[in-house]
């Protein structure tokens, strides 16, 4: 075993800055998981795009597929959350099996996925309600004032802590499954049996192109999933609470994406012909034929809201490895600050808003369409980095059972960790192959963008920060 192996898994020290404690329920760090997804949105657009572009209605098994991956990739995930509870959970949990500088690189990539993941979901959330308003109005600010309107609610929320902020995600969530309850039932009546039957749900030819970009998008629907171990230092009991949230997470999503992929498939006689058409109208037309002309307009606010939950999500998953960044030196100790009286990142969220601020300013000046530059260039960044992460989580946890880390069985710590692995090398081939596919842009410079985790990785690597900040928290 190596001394740069073992130096992050000790306590961190009573005298260094902590996020506030018992903050955030069991059921708060599922909704907070489920919100990072953006459900409804993820549904209209990633599933949407899978069943026209991808392996059509067999989209439904491969959410199944999916979820079996990211079941096995919890296994190995909980058993490091054991060990390791701090808010920079996947670079922690690299730091305990392959040692500080890989873990270092795994840091900055993570907190630039989520930094620019949350950007883009509040310029979403300004564009969709601009869209909105405009289609229902007749008139609406420019897209950038909205955005400004969501982030400054981001940036309350982020200061204001969890014990609201997860009461927010469960609001916003639970309204997003109304509309996808709302419409299989609405489907469930006024379509015939025969249009229920898993014909065609399965997947036929796994090792084809088109199975390969639906696993791509149906694995981009879970992302969010590290959320669990995010908040387990604010969590009321972090080890039991990141267990039950990452399977209720897990549960709740694969439920909510294979109800709402089945229920396309039911109401169209041949959807797949309609996604391929225009894969976005697909949810809204849906929703109008079978729900009625209100549904539009509900459906459209519901998308901008389901774009803000996101945002709110993804910017405290930012900010909180900003804090553990700070707190471990690899960036400023000033990012370890928190909250006199909230106990939350204020540091790290006053520069992810302000960074917010700064690249939308720059496209507002622009006139830069966000929803077409920014969006392809971050969806890249974001899938190809967390899915590398979670990886990296798997090595880490099979080399720490190797070296005597860990206790758990070979099923645990080897097994389970090595074919979630394997599943997660595909993806990432998968993604690389289509890479314009998924980002839905041809433009070099998105082609590109891939390289900036890989420089952020790299700086990563020669700031390993100090020692003994990162681990095992009892």
């Amino acid at each position: 075993m190596t001394d740069e192996a073992i130096s992050d898994p000790c306590e961190v020290a009573d005298d260094r800055p902590r996020l506030r404690g018992g903050t955030v329920s069991t059921t708060g760090m599922i909704f907070l998981v489920v919100a990072a997804t953006a459900p409804l949105t993820a549904l209209s657009s990633n599933i949407s795009i899978s069943i026209g572009l991808g392996a059509g209605t067999e989209t439904v098994g491969y959410l199944a597929v999916v979820g079996a991956l990211l079941a096995l990739f919890a296994v190995g995930f909980l058993v490091l959350s054991r060990y390791v509870v701090e808010p920079s959970a996947f670079a922690a949990f690299v730091t305990f099996g392959l040692g500080r500088r890989l873990g270092s690189s795994a840091a900055f990539v993570a907190a630039l996925a989520y930094g620019l993941a949350s950007t883009a979901m509040v310029a979403a959330t300004g564009y969709f309600a601009k869209l909105t308003l405009d289609s229902y109005v007749g008139s609406a600010p420019p897209w950038y004032v909205l955005s400004a309107v969501a982030l400054c609610v981001v940036a309350i929320l982020g200061v204001r802590g969890l014990d609201i902020a997860q009461w927010v995600m469960v609001l916003l969530c639970s309204a997003q499954f109304v509309i996808v309850i709302a419409l299989f039932v609405a489907v469930l009546v006024q379509r015939p049996a025969s249009a229920w039957l898993p014909d065609d749900l399965l997947p036929t030819e796994p090792f084809s192109g088109t199975a390969a970009l639906t696993l791509v998008f149906c694995l981009v629907c879970f992302g969010g999933y590290e959320a669990t171990a995010v908040y387990g230092e604010e969590a009321k009991a972090p080890r039991r609470s990141i267990r039950r949230a990452t399977f209720g997470a897990l549960g709740l999503l694969f439920a909510i994406f294979a109800l709402g992929t089945w229920t396309l498939k039911a109401a169209h006689q041949d959807v797949v012909a309609l996604a391929t058409a225009d894969a976005g109208a697909l949810v809204p037309v849906t929703a109008e034929t079978y729900l009625g002309h209100w549904a539009g307009p509900v459906l459209s606010v519901m998308v901008a809201f389901s774009f803000l939950g996101a945002a709110i999500a993804l910017h405290n998953m930012g900010s909180r490895y900003l804090f553990a960044m700070g707190r471990s030196g690899r960036l400023p100790d000033v990012l370890a600050r928190v909250h006199p009286r909230h106990g939350t990142p204020m540091v790290g969220t006053a520069i992810l808003v302000a960074l917010t601020a700064l690249i939308l300013a720059g496209f507002a000046t622009l006139g830069a369409d966000p929803l077409t530059n920014l969006f392809p260039a971050v969806s890249g960044i974001t899938s190809l980095s967390l899915v590398t992460l979670m990886l990296g989580c798997c090595v880490s946890v099979i080399v720490a059972r190797v070296r005597g880390h860990v206790t758990e069985g070979p099923w645990q710590a080897i097994v389970a960790p090595a074919v979630a692995g394997a599943g997660l090398v595909v993806v990432i081939a998968a993604i690389a192959r289509n890479y314009a596919t998924v980002t839905g842009s041809e433009n070099p410079v998105v082609a590109w963008m891939p390289l900036v985790p890989v420089l952020i990785a790299i700086y990563g690597w020669f700031h390993p920060g100090r020692a003994a900040q990162e681990g095992l928290n009892t």
